[in-house]
């Protein structure tokens, strides 16, 4: 009897041992999910295999989400993917509680993610170039670096002779000037003031103008050099921006500070407004049920894979 009971003994060691080495793996497997039990341990392993196939789902539908709407070089908004994921977490939720009593929400760790660049933009031309608190002389940006494969760039329709005027001012002082203004004759006049006092001089027919401000192009054709002699970064600002309609895109290195009270920062309830963009975005996992809770984090780099 007494070697039977120890033979009991040493199965029930041997078995306790396997399942401590299961729960090992399982755990190494998820190091980045954080359980809770709700309930009794035993009821909660086949609870953890269903939210490991949650998350791998989660982490293939924001990697699909992440490429969708990510730029072509590589970044994606952050209000655009706000905004994606509230979408897809409400949709992923009542899928998973038509099947089972749990709830998941998914969401966009801004503070965790790594903020790139921003954009500042105005897409209505019809509008005058004022700030967001229709100030006619404001401020874009300081201390900025401009994304030299995304220029700044406008499309103005001045409605003065007097000019509207963007002023950049390098790092160690001295102003660089580009006037737009109305020419007679249906045309539209551009002058370009450098440092030193030179001053160029270009008059396009029609009643706007395309020009790339840091790549010195009017519609299309070179044109003026943009700030010779003055180091980055720069500010920029706006003189009498109500003189002129326009819309402008700027794209400028994380380094920046812009002025946020100038602009919205969702497009949807303005003009101008400026885009945080993000290369890699951190994603909040929370899944409960009636057996445990998990949370859980995925990183996606914007056009690579997730973790």
């Amino acid at each position: 009897m007494i070697t039977k009971l120890d033979d009991r003994g040493q199965l029930m060691l041997v078995g306790a041992i396997v399942m401590a080495a299961s729960l090992l793996a399982l755990v190494v497997v998820l190091n980045s999910t954080i359980y809770t039990q709700n309930t009794n341990p035993g009821n909660s392993l086949g609870e953890m295999n269903e939210v490991e196939r949650q998350l791998e789902a989660v982490r293939t539908d924001v990697d699909r989400l992440t490429d969708r709407i990510g730029q072509r070089d590589g970044y994606v908004d952050v209000h655009e993917l706000n905004a994606t994921l509230t979408v897809y977490s409400e949709r992923k939720a009542e899928q998973i509680v038509d099947r089972r009593p749990a709830y998941l929400r998914v969401t966009l760790n801004e503070s965790a993610s790594e903020l790139e660049r921003e954009a500042l933009r105005q897409r209505n031309r019809s509008r005058a170039v004022r700030s967001r608190a229709n100030r006619s002389d404001w401020t874009l940006v300081d201390n900025a670096t401009f994304n030299e494969s995304t220029p700044f760039e406008l499309v103005i329709e001045p409605r003065s002779p007097t000019p509207t005027t963007f002023i950049a001012r390098g790092e160690d002082g001295g102003d660089w000037r580009l006037n737009v203004s109305q020419a007679p004759s249906n045309a539209v006049s551009v002058e370009v003031t450098y440092d030193n006092g030179t001053t160029v001089s270009e008059s396009v027919s029609g009643n706007a103008a395309r020009v790339n401000v840091t790549g010195g192009a009017i519609n299309g054709t070179q044109r003026f050099a943009f700030a010779p002699g003055l180091n980055a970064p720069y500010d920029l600002r706006v003189e009498n921006g109500h003189r002129s309609d326009g819309a402008y895109h700027i794209l400028v290195n994380e380094a920046s500070d812009v002025e946020t009270g100038n602009f919205h920062t969702d497009p949807g309830n303005g003009q101008p407004y400026v885009s945080r963009e993000l290369s890699t975005a951190v994603v909040d996992v929370e899944y409960v049920s009636d057996k445990l809770s998990a949370e859980s984090q995925i990183t996606v780099r914007i056009g690579g894979d997730s973790e």
